[in-house]
């Protein structure tokens, strides 16, 4: 299929978003709540973009909306840059002390919100949905989730109690788009914060630096079974360590099988 991306023709390919194809054309979108690792949501609504067919024009999520033939995109009109500013505008209003969204919106010529503060807000979090979606299709534990309405919204675990299924993976953490999630290493335990999730630190087997989370590296084993590495309880550096002693010890007995074939 073919698109026209500012003026510029692309090729898309089926499956594809409007997001993925406007990107490869060199296009600069805004997109928080966007990531590869999960079902795209539309949630932060940044990524908006003009879309032309048979004449008729709209404003869409380039992020969730399906690439198609014959699609005419505008990603930097008038009419985008004001919605993405107001849009901004209300990120900031629901986490005002964000040093990301404000970068962004200097990016964008926008200071401070119009809009009042809501108070509710806690941490930096501006509801984008990517720690639910990944924490549920991705890691399977549904460890956080929405709770409440409007300006009462926010994540949080269910029945507002430390959740049991949490694993200490941080792949929340590691979504975020604003560093609202964080892990904490204290004493024994690894801590999501702001969730309150607090499961058994692992450390390395051999020197003692913490490598994650115990519940973790249980899961790991077990899925991957006899495939699992036996390095797999160790730090980056011990594994490189005994990786590297073992391909020597795999070099030195090559050069020796060579020598008595010789």
């Amino acid at each position: 299929m073919q698109l026209t991306v500012d003026g510029v023709t692309v090729e898309g390919y089926a499956g594809e978003t409007v997001l993925a194809v406007a990107r490869r054309a060199g296009a600069e979108i805004p997109a928080l709540c966007s990531h590869a690792a999960v079902t795209p949501y539309g949630a932060c609504r940044l990524c908006m973009v003009e879309v032309k067919r048979n004449g008729r024009s709209r404003m869409v999520a380039s992020c969730s909306y399906p690439a198609e033939d014959g699609l005419t995109v505008l990603t930097h009109t008038e009419r985008v840059q004001r919605a993405r500013r107001g849009v901004v505008e209300l990120l900031m209003a629901r986490a005002p002390e964000s040093k990301e969204l404000r970068a962004l919106g200097a990016s964008m010529g926008v200071g401070e919100p119009r809009f009042p503060t809501i108070g509710q807000a806690e941490g930096g979090c501006i509801l984008c949905g990517l720690c639910v979606a990944v924490c549920r299709d991705v890691i399977h534990a549904s460890s956080v989730s929405f709770a409440n309405r409007g300006v009462d919204r926010a994540l949080t675990t269910p029945f507002l109690e430390p959740s049991e299924e949490c694993i200490g993976c941080g792949a929340c953490a590691a979504v975020c788009p604003v560093g609202a999630i964080e892990t904490r290493v204290s004493g024994d335990e690894i801590e999501i914060a702001p969730f309150g999730n607090r499961v058994r630190l692992a450390r390395c087997a051999e020197c003692g630096t913490p490598i994650g989370s115990v519940p973790l590296g249980e899961r790991v084993q077990r899925e991957l079974g006899d495939r699992s590495s036996p390095t797999v309880g160790l730090c980056i550096d011990c594994k490189q360590r005994q990786t590297g002693a073992r391909a020597w010890k795999i070099a030195r007995l090559g050069v020796g099988a060579a020598g008595l074939r010789g």
